[in-house]
């Protein structure tokens, strides 16, 4: 996980923005869904459930993540630095980092965002075929939040878990994995973590309505559907081939359960995640596939 090398494929053509086609013929890009669904969460999370968020906060997030992404691609001379299409992982970044953080301070936000795009630039690794980033930057943001940053902490459970806003989420969510083509990895970890949350509610011997009340509250939460379908299903920071990604899910699901259901500690998807993040690319040398795009 070196810093950028001669031997590695360009980096112009890593960062290249995926692209595809509307049936009509216009190009798209799947991360405008993504940057729809994840601001009218936002708004709708801040205007109803009065946040500890201000938006000084989120303003200096946008900007610390714009201006360091824009650094970079200056820096290297990548194609991409003149169009938005370059700018889009920032922005999607920076909604992830806004919905996630809080922090007693103005200084935390940008400074994560600031680390959380630097990362996608200097941690690199995996085959020439599938080279990319290591970190997926939000993750690595709420990571860094919760274990280094004083005066800061995540706020996984915001959101409540009313059916509507459950639906919302999986609707749209949904959506977004399915045009990134990971929507197998975002319902082998909802299926991987409901199953363990409901053996354990079955060993602990609460009765089925107790229970049940129980499991959809833990399921439905907006961070736990958040993760799955904006942080684990990123196709840059997950393995390349299929097979290979649902095991991935199956093991952070795993991870996770153990880390906070056995040690009990907080924050156990989060943290899965950022520790298997480092096998990508291992897993991508042993199971090789090209590089995820859009056709």
């Amino acid at each position: 996980m070196n810093a950028i090398n001669a031997t590695a494929v360009p980096l112009a053509a890593v960062d290249a923005p995926a692209r595809g086609r509307w049936p009509q013929g216009q190009a798209f890009d799947a991360r405008w869904f993504q940057i729809a669904f994840l601001a009218s969460f936002l708004v709708l999370g801040a205007l109803a459930r009065d946040f500890a968020l201000t938006w000084q906060q989120v303003a200096l997030t946008f900007a610390a993540a714009l201006s360091t992404q824009a650094f970079w691609q200056w820096a290297l001379q990548l194609p991409t630095r003149r169009g938005w299409a370059g700018y889009l992982s920032a922005i999607v970044s920076s909604f992830g980092i806004s919905i996630l953080v809080r922090a007693d301070t103005l200084w935390v936000h940008p400074l994560l965002a600031a680390l959380a795009m630097s990362s996608k630039f200097l941690l690199r690794a995996g085959p020439s075929t599938c080279r990319s980033h290591v970190l997926n930057p939000a993750n690595f943001a709420a990571f860094a939040a919760w274990a280094w940053m004083p005066g800061a902490w995540l706020s996984p459970g915001q959101w409540g878990s009313a059916s509507l806003a459950a639906l919302w989420f999986i609707a749209l969510g949904g959506i977004v994995a399915s045009r990134v083509q990971r929507l197998d990895i975002s319902l082998a970890l909802l299926l991987s973590w409901g199953a363990l949350l409901a053996a354990r509610l079955v060993w602990l011997d609460y009765s089925f309505e107790v229970g049940a009340a129980m499991w959809l509250q833990q399921i439905s939460n907006g961070a736990t559907l958040l993760f799955a379908f904006f942080m684990i299903s990123d196709p840059m920071t997950t393995p390349q081939r299929r097979a290979a990604r649902i095991a991935y899910a199956v093991a952070v699901a795993v991870a996770a359960f153990v880390w906070q259901w056995g040690l009990y500690k907080p924050h156990g998807l989060i943290v899965a995640l950022f520790a298997a993040s480092v096998l990508v690319p291992f897993i991508n040398y042993r199971w090789p596939a090209a590089r995820f795009t859009w056709r």
